[in-house]
């Protein structure tokens, strides 16, 4: 086997050969200048172990069959820096190989003509990964695909797109599982959110086919209760055509309170409060008109039942003359720094207490939720009347130098000061007990994330709240009779018969 050089028009061979054939190590360069071989020969045809060397950069080293890249190479590719190591037919990807992207990526798995094609897994720069099954390049049929947010999807895929049946687990928590369609949810499936809401039924263009828009309150709007009687509500979701929607999991919150007025000469509400300095930022915006000042409502059984009682105990009676006993005072023992506490108890349930309990965030199920046992506690100490209403503001007093009671008449001073100390009584107990007016309840959606994204729109219940029962019943009583009132001339008409009776 002899060395030579052979030049065929402008192609150029410079190596062994046999019988002026090709055969053994040769380099041969192409007449286009941009191919460049060097390796193995036989019988005038690349064959073995060789190196096509390309004028971009470019190369393939590895086996050769009958002239053309077959068996296990590597080829680098210039245009896109990646490099594909694996098996080779005709020059083309074929068969179990890796290819390594120039970003950082990295498939390795089956090839059918230069396309992924079969079971492989392909590792993206940007961190997300897939393991299943490829069609012409594409994702197909089974598959599972990491995110790189956390995400998981194990199901079909149809032209790179999840299609078909499979599962998606969120990097928030959330999970859906059911059918698929051009890489949406559509068909049978559920939905579970991450604040434990879930949906299942049908799904069109990744929408629930039935969706809640809002809350509803069932029944009228006012409703009359009252003070003394628990009540009950009953929430549902509908959706824009106030069809009930079956939501499951959805959180709602439940507040109250009432129509705020600042401050004039005239009140503005039927209940007009107040706390301390910066109420405005407590204010509750609603879609009502007008903002709502916060006031309590509790659905504790245990706590309206004493604050019933207490009621009854401090309720002073128009009929009985004098003043009510005082409850003794409390005394609360300072676990921490093992004091007593002297400050001003009075052993009050609404002085006592700084937080009432709150109506806990209740759960729909089925599209609807009932909350039972509601009632507006007393409210807290600082509460106070922006404005006494007129009909029991006490007459302005007169000055007692430049009037002077009528013998046997009340003066006006005195009446006066009579009728501000029963106000100030009465005054007192209302603010510990709960005021009869008009209250608004509120409902909102609290789901935290909201459900795909939405919020539901919040509903308002106005409760005109009427006095108690107990309260109705005194008033409803009998006055105590009366005896007859002192009749002057009557007595001294009957004196005269008497005297005049004894003398004749």
């Amino acid at each position: 086997m002899a060395a030579t050089t052979i030049r065929q028009g402008k192609d150029l061979y410079a190596g062994e050969t046999k019988k002026h054939i090709r055969d053994g190590f040769g380099i041969y360069t192409y007449r286009n200048s941009f191919f460049r071989y060097e390796g193995e020969w036989k019988d005038g045809k690349k064959q073995g172990q060789g190196k096509l060397v390309l004028k971009d950069g470019g190369y393939y080293e590895g086996e050769f069959q009958d002239g053309e890249m077959t068996g296990n190479g590597i080829r680098f590719i210039a245009a896109n820096g990646s490099t594909y190591m694996g098996q080779f037919y005709m020059g083309h990807f074929q068969g179990n190989g890796e290819m390594k992207y120039k970003d950082g990526g990295l498939y390795s798995g089956e090839w059918d003509s230069n396309q992924r094609s079969g079971n492989g897994t392909l590792q993206e720069a940007q961190g997300q990964t897939y393991l299943g099954n490829w069609h012409n390049n594409k994702r197909h049929e089974q598959g599972k695909q990491y995110y790189k947010d956390g995400s998981r999807y194990d199901g079909n895929w149809h032209n790179d797109k999840r299609h078909g049946q499979g599962e998606l687990r969120c990097g928030d928590g959330s999970i859906f599982d059911g059918q698929w369609k051009n890489d949406v949810f559509h068909g049978f499936g559920m939905h579970i959110s991450p604040s434990g809401m879930y949906f299942e039924g049908q799904w069109i263009n990744g929408k629930p086919s039935e969706m809640a828009v809002k809350i509803v309150i069932k029944g009228a709007s006012p409703r009359d209760a009252q003070s003394d009687q628990p009540f009950t509500i009953e929430i549902e979701t509908h959706d824009a055509n106030g069809n009930l929607v079956k939501d499951n999991g959805r959180k709602l919150e439940l507040t109250a309170g009432v129509k705020y007025a600042p401050v004039t000469a005239t009140p503005q509400s039927s209940i007009d409060l107040t706390s301390d300095d910066g109420v405005e930022d407590r204010l509750i915006p609603t879609e009502l008109g007008y903002d709502l000042f916060p006031y309590p409502i509790c659905n504790d059984t245990a706590f309206f039942e004493m604050y019933l009682k207490e009621c009854e105990e401090e309720e002073p009676d128009p009929t009985v003359k004098g003043k009510a006993k005082p409850k003794e005072r409390v005394k609360e023992e300072d676990t921490e720094s093992g004091k007593d506490d002297q400050a001003s108890i009075d052993g009050s349930l609404v002085e006592e207490r700084k937080e009432y309990p709150r109506v806990a965030t209740v759960t729909v199920e089925d599209g609807t939720v009932t909350v039972p046992s509601l009632f507006f506690a007393p409210p807290p100490p600082n509460y106070k009347p922006f404005a006494v209403p007129e009909e029991e503001t006490p007459p302005t007093p007169v000055d007692r130098s430049k009037s002077r009671a009528a013998p046997g008449r009340r003066s006006e001073a005195s009446i006066n000061a009579r009728t501000a100390s029963k106000l100030s009584k009465r005054s007192s107990f209302e603010e510990k007990g709960v005021r009869a007016g008009e209250y608004v309840i509120s409902v909102r959606d609290i789901t935290q994330p909201p459900f795909l994204g939405f919020c539901l729109e919040p509903a308002y219940l106005i409760v005109r709240l009427l006095p108690s029962a107990a309260k109705k019943a005194k008033a409803a009583k009998k006055p105590k009779e009366r005896g007859q009132r002192w009749n002057t001339n009557r007595l001294i008409t009957a004196a005269i018969a008497e005297s005049y009776t004894q003398n004749h």
